[in-house]
């Protein structure tokens, strides 16, 4: 009986846990400022000036919003040393700008139409949406852009980058993941990894500058049909194969080479230290990047899973020794 009646008063407790809830008017173009040491970052927008802010969090920590007019800042605080875990759930017009980040933070924002700025430490980061300048980065985790028009810049540490259906110069990098752009349109893309494959599915713009560069993966990219190109092409012990017709080689020096398509205007660099680089048609590449995505999200699990199974096979810690 007594074990019931202290759960039962244990999930009263909980239930009352505090929650902050407010709603309030903003001025056209304000800009949005969260930070936060732990706990999730979720955006979505609606048709109304006003902005709500919900956040889950204990007893001790407060939700600090500051509205100044053209800037709204959010901030928990605790009266007892630094804030507890919030879990923030945002509503904001979507012409609202943002500018978010997180120690060990999963940010996720949705329809957004404003400039975005979204950063974390130990999290993934998605942003789908998104004009003018998106900024979109993490230490640990990984990065989705989708849908955003303007210059994005999207980049990780240990984690996978992919940009999807977004229009305008795209920036993307990692250290050790794969990079995925997909359904590009874009005059200039730089794309970079130290440890995994590139693969882009977009333009060839006449003039524009793209560039792919890996040291330990492959590089596979699309050339559409009439393309007006210079392809450079540099791998130190891989392979270059195409699946249609190249040109003759120019100026082949060791292990770098370029192809001239068309008149030549805009500059396609590819380069790999141990990988290969594959020429393909847009559709060729798409159906290469879902087949390459679906055995990395296998990989995916299969490390959680062995990641677990050594979790509960690890022995209990020996109990202290009592002092008699």
């Amino acid at each position: 009986m007594l074990a019931t009646i202290a759960g039962g008063a244990l999930a009263a407790v909980l239930a009352a846990a505090p929650q902050t809830d407010t709603t309030f008017t903003v001025q056209p173009n304000a800009r949005l400022e969260v930070r936060n040491t732990g706990g999730d970052i979720t955006v979505r927008t609606w048709d109304r000036n006003a902005v709500r802010i919900e956040a889950e969090h204990s007893s001790r920590t407060e939700v600090d919003v500051e509205n100044t007019g053209a800037v709204v800042r959010v901030q928990a605080r605790s009266r007892y040393g630094p804030a507890n875990i919030v879990d923030y759930r945002i509503t904001v017009p979507a012409s609202m700008s943002l500018d978010l980040s997180g120690m060990h933070a999963e940010i996720d924002v949705q329809g957004v139409q404003g400039e975005v700025s979204a950063q974390s430490v130990q999290g993934d980061v998605t942003v789908r949406g998104g004009r003018g300048n998106v900024n979109v980065r993490t230490v640990q985790g990984e990065v989705l852009v989708e849908g955003a028009q303007g210059q994005v810049r999207g980049g990780s540490t240990s984690g996978d980058v992919r940009v999807v259906g977004s229009t305008g110069e795209i920036y993307a990098e990692t250290v050790s993941g794969a990079i995925y752009l997909e359904r590009i349109t874009s005059g200039r893309v730089e794309a970079g990894t130290v440890s995994g494959d590139v693969y882009y599915d977009g333009t060839v713009q006449p003039r524009g500058r793209y560039s792919f560069v890996t040291h330990s993966g492959d590089v596979v990219a699309s050339i559409p049909d009439g393309a007006d190109a210079a392809v450079s092409v540099a791998t130190l012990s891989g392979d270059v194969e195409a699946s249609f017709a190249l040109p003759a080689r120019d100026g082949d020096r060791g292990r770098r080479f370029s192809y001239v398509l068309g008149s030549g205007s805009a500059k396609v660099e590819l380069e790999t230290f141990s990988g290969d680089v594959h020429l393909r048609r847009p559709g060729e590449v798409s159906a290469q990047l879902t087949a390459a995505r679906a055995r990395q999200e296998e990989r995916d699990r299969a490390r959680r899973q062995a990641r677990q199974e050594r979790e509960r096979a690890r022995p209990a810690p020996a109990p202290r020794p009592t002092t008699p």
